[in-house]
């Protein structure tokens, strides 16, 4: 890629692509921590803000296991992740 060819894009999440041909799936961030997740926004199927209060109920946990073929997140119980999920 040449020089010319980058664009600067900034947001909750990392990465470089082309956002014509890049999908993110099961992606979420912080309410608040940042201006969108991708291009300075919050997209259609695309990584989604959570309230902290969200990201630590039960519901949360089960999402982020969704299609999984085993358990990978388990709740917080012992308060280890600040009531954050935590990997199995």
């Amino acid at each position: 890629m040449q020089l010319n060819q980058l664009i600067a894009i900034f947001g909750g999440i990392v990465g470089t692509g082309n956002l014509n041909n890049t999908t993110v799936i099961n992606c979420y961030y912080l309410q608040e921590t940042c201006t969108g997740a991708i291009n300075l926004k919050d997209n259609a199927e695309a990584p989604e803000s959570r309230t902290a209060e969200q990201m630590q109920e039960e519901a949360f946990v089960t999402k982020l296991n969704e299609g999984n073929d085993e358990t990978v997140w388990l709740k917080d119980e012992n308060n280890k992740n600040n009531g954050y999920p935590v990997l199995k």
